[in-house]
Formats: structure tokens, sequence, C-alpha cells
């Protein structure tokens, strides 16, 4: 047999062969989807646990001065941002929590929940023994959401204690 007679038996590509290529496609684009989403809820679970720290180490920063609170904002289609102010004057830059694309709902002491909007900021007060102040935004607690995964940050108004859950 000769390589003329082998190009003349090429009758083309087989079922098999094109079931196999469809079947290494579809398992790559699940593994791409996979991937995206899990970075998506890295993002989520990043933003939760900095606005925990942040909220944490305002109230321990705040038992030894006059008074402090956290500052929660976010930019025109941008990251969310927190800053700390000591004593009325800022103690930190502002410090990107969360990436865009990131929601952030909140629910205050009465019940009343509202969602994190570019141009507003939320003042969370603490006083020096730890607890949230009354003035400023009493809030019990923070949603961070992509959509798909959710993580919680609750904050306990009588002791300031921060507990980050992630369901």
């Amino acid at each position: 047999m000769n390589s003329r007679d082998f190009k003349n038996d090429n009758k083309g590509i087989s079922l098999i062969e094109i079931i196999i290529v469809l079947a290494i496609m579809a398992l790559i684009g699940g593994i791409v989807v996979l991937s995206t989403q899990v970075a998506t809820n890295k993002h989520v679970n990043a933003c939760a646990e900095k606005i925990g720290s942040a909220l944490e180490q305002t109230r321990s920063l705040v038992m030894g001065k006059q008074s402090g609170y956290l500052e929660i904002y976010q930019l025109a289609g941008d990251y969310v941002y927190v800053r700390m102010y000591i004593d009325g004057a800022p103690y930190s830059d502002p410090v990107a929590v969360g990436h865009p694309g990131v929601i952030v709902n909140y629910t205050k002491e009465d019940g009343s929940t509202g969602v994190l909007t570019a141009g507003a900021a939320l003042n969370i007060y603490f006083s020096r023994n730890g607890s949230v102040k009354t003035t400023g935004d009493r809030i019990t607690q923070f949603e961070i959401t992509n959509g798909n995964r959710t993580v919680d940050v609750n904050i306990d108004l009588f002791t300031g204690r921060v507990e980050v859950v992630k369901a």
C-alpha cells in the first residue's frame, strides 16, 4: 500500500470523533463557567471579611479615644471603600474592600433595609466601651452579595462585636 492509496481511502471524520470533540468543548466550557463563579464568590467573601475586620479595628481603636466611626461608601460603578475616623480626624486612607459588582445591603436597628449606593455613605459610630453609639447609622447587619453568593456581617449594638456569617 503506497501513500496514494491511503489518501484515496480517507472519507473524512467519523461520528465518534465529532462526539469526542464536542465532549471536550463542553468540559472546557464548564470549567470556565465554574472558575468564573468561584472567582466572583471570592470577591464577596473578601469584601465581607474586610468590612468585618475594619469594624473590629475601629471598635478597638475607639476604646482608648474620645470618639470614632467607620465610614463605608461606594463611588459610581466602583469599589466599596472603608475609612476610619478617630477623634474627628481621618485615621486611615480609604481602603477598597469590595470589587465592582459586589452589592452591599444593610439592615438598621429599626428593621428598615437599604442598599449602599454610589455617592452615599454609612457611618457606624462606636463609643469608648465598644458599643455602637445611638448617633449615626445603627446598622445591625450587612449583607454582601453578587447575586449568587451572600455573606452576612452581623453587628451586636450593645457590645460592638462583629460576626461574619457565610451562608
